[in-house]
């Protein structure tokens, strides 16, 4: 990878990659296009579409001379990443994938906590998630502290939101960028890099909107991450001299959640956060789906009738 020199250097490079991603990508673009922070140049790569994000990207993109639109064979997310990474040359690099939502002020608050913290290489945020319609389920908060990203990583769970994340370039440059070999987890693979020459940190608010469903790649392709991530984790631990047990990561195919009962886990999710409105949806599409299972009726009043029902569990417990 090469470092660009520093003259007429933007600010940002964000890197954005898109694989059919038609229903939301033109909203992915606009909220980063409305940023309050405006020294950055936006780098979108198409990877390969089979739809009509490309012909969305470019309506979207128009007369905006910070935007340079890319398109490819499919290649995947670390190659495509790598091809960006290539490309850009920011200071700092920010990402966000075609179906999330950057808040007005997020690349503002990440710059100014990299700019105070030069020490700090990574720096994500907790996110609001959303479902397919873009309603609220909740908010993801990250622990905020270096050790505790690293070793909330290491254990085999994830520390940083992708989506959320604003990078310096050279570190990244400097760490070899996304290995190509952990299909799924490439992203934590690079982040325990990070942390080996840098230190990682999270901002408690919510400055990325995360787009939650069941076409998610990490559900998708949920044992590819599983195989990877327990690879990676292994070479994380080698690389510190730590001692490795694989047997604590979720590997079974039987440990995989069906896409109802994650759509149930949001749900409640939803209500035990106050976002009603998005629960009692939620909480019609399953019944609608099992009329017969009771866990979804119990879900259709715990929407509607919040309190009462938390009264009740706490009466039986």
């Amino acid at each position: 990878m090469n470092e660009h020199p520093s003259a007429s250097r933007p600010r940002i490079s964000v890197l954005l990659t898109v694989f059919n991603a038609e229903k939301t990508v033109a909203e992915t673009i606009r909220s980063v296009l409305t940023q309050t922070e405006t020294d950055f140049e936006f780098l979108i790569l198409d990877d390969g579409s089979t739809d009509d994000s490309y012909d969305i990207a470019t309506q979207s993109v128009a007369n905006d001379n910070r935007v340079q639109l890319i398109r490819q064979n499919n290649a995947g997310m670390a190659a495509s990443l790598n091809r960006l990474i290539d490309e850009s040359r920011g200071r700092y690099l920010a990402r966000i994938d075609a179906d999330d939502i950057a808040e007005p002020t997020r690349f503002s608050k990440q710059v100014a906590y990299l700019d105070a913290h030069p020490d700090c290489v990574l720096v994500g945020s907790a996110v609001l998630n959303i479902d397919d319609d873009g309603d609220p389920y909740g908010v993801t908060i990250m622990p905020s502290d270096h050790q505790a990203i690293e070793a909330r990583m290491l254990s085999g769970a994830g520390g940083i939101m992708h989506p959320s994340t604003m990078l310096r370039s050279d570190a990244v440059i400097e760490s070899g960028g996304f290995a190509l070999n952990y299909p799924v987890a490439e992203d934590q693979d690079l982040w325990l890099r990070l942390a080996q020459i840098g230190r990682l940190a999270n901002l408690p608010e919510p400055l990325t909107r995360y787009r939650v469903h069941p076409q998610n790649m990490s559900f998708v392709r949920q044992k590819d991450g599983a195989d990877a991530l327990n690879r990676l984790l292994a070479k994380a631990h080698a690389d510190r001299n730590l001692p490795f047990n694989q047997a604590v990561l979720p590997t079974s195919v039987n440990e995989q959640c069906s896409a109802w009962d994650r759509e149930r886990t949001w749900a409640w999710t939803a209500v035990q956060e106050g976002y009603l409105a998005t629960a009692r949806k939620h909480a019609r599409r399953l019944a609608a789906r099992k009329p017969l299972d009771t866990r979804a009726w119990k879900l259709v009043a715990a929407s509607h009738f919040p309190r009462l029902f938390a009264l009740l569990r706490s009466q039986s417990s």
